[in-house]
């Protein structure tokens, strides 16, 4: 997708979750189209950005903080302006939560995964709704104004020994992206809201984690799979680059893009369980 085609040059971009295996991809992609992005991560150093010569704008941001949501999103606004394209991206994945079935299941890590992935999503949101209530008032024009949801295919089809990771990913590309449809458009006329549900992703802690299982590559990513592959990081990267531009998808609105290779569900039973 060529810069000038996606009519993102100067537009500000703030993705949470931007130092993580997929963030970074994502940033690369719209730092090259010419957006001015703002990175939220909790693993930035606290303190008060400053503007980069070139490459993000890197804020720390604990999304399951009010405060430091919304002194993050202060700190890119005085900088690149308001929020025009907000991605949500922050969360816990399945990679660092413990794996248990719901008999088993730590209540302590559901209200953990809950505070990240559901309530920082609406942390997330609701700033960039502050922003553009703002943005209008004061009479400013914005372009390519749009929230993208990172889902999962857990949404769809749930995720057996991690149920609160499935619930908390249904959350937000559900009921969260069906109530914003109706409501973006009252703060500021245009603004879109779209999620992206990927499949498994091809990133260096997935191939760890195959390697640690042999079975799991099939399972995951063949099994109930038509393409029969993991996700590439540039393939979420750029479903997320078309949603964001006014250009490619500007009536793209209230959905979810399954970025799945064609995931039709989940194995049941393995093989030493039959």
């Amino acid at each position: 997708m060529g810069g000038r085609k996606l009519g993102l040059q100067a537009t500000h971009v703030l993705i949470t979750g931007g130092a993580g295996l997929i963030g970074q991809v994502v940033i690369d992609h719209f730092v090259a189209a010419g957006a001015h992005v703002s990175s939220l991560d909790i693993s930035y150093a606290p303190g008060t950005a400053v503007t980069p010569k070139s490459g993000p704008l890197a804020i720390h941001c604990d999304v399951s903080s009010e405060d430091s949501v919304c002194r993050a999103f202060r700190v890119a606004t005085d900088v690149y302006g308001p929020v025009e394209v907000c991605i949500a991206l922050a969360s816990l994945d399945l990679s660092v939560l413990e794996s248990k079935p719901l008999a088993d299941a730590s209540f302590a890590q559901l209200k953990r995964v809950l505070d990240v992935n559901v309530a920082g999503t609406w942390l997330t949101a609701r700033e960039w709704l502050r922003g553009l209530r703002a943005a209008k008032s004061e009479g400013r024009k914005l372009r390519n104004v749009g929230l993208t949801i990172i889902g999962s295919e857990s949404g769809h089809f749930g995720e057996r020994l991690n149920a609160d990771y499935s619930l908390g990913k249904s959350a937000v590309q559900g009921g969260l992206l069906l109530s914003l449809r109706q409501d973006v458009v009252r703060e500021y006329p245009g603004a879109r809201v779209n999620a992206v549900a990927p499949g498994p992703v091809e990133t260096a802690r997935w191939e760890e984690e195959c390697r640690q299982n042999p079975e799991q590559y099939y399972l995951e990513a063949q099994a109930t799979t038509a393409l029969c592959n993991p996700i590439p990081r540039d393939a979420v990267a750029k479903s997320i680059l078309f949603l964001a531009s006014h250009n490619f998808s500007s009536h793209v609105h209230g959905q979810t893009i399954n970025v799945d290779g064609g995931k039709q569900g989940k194995v049941v039973w393995g093989k030493d369980e039959v």
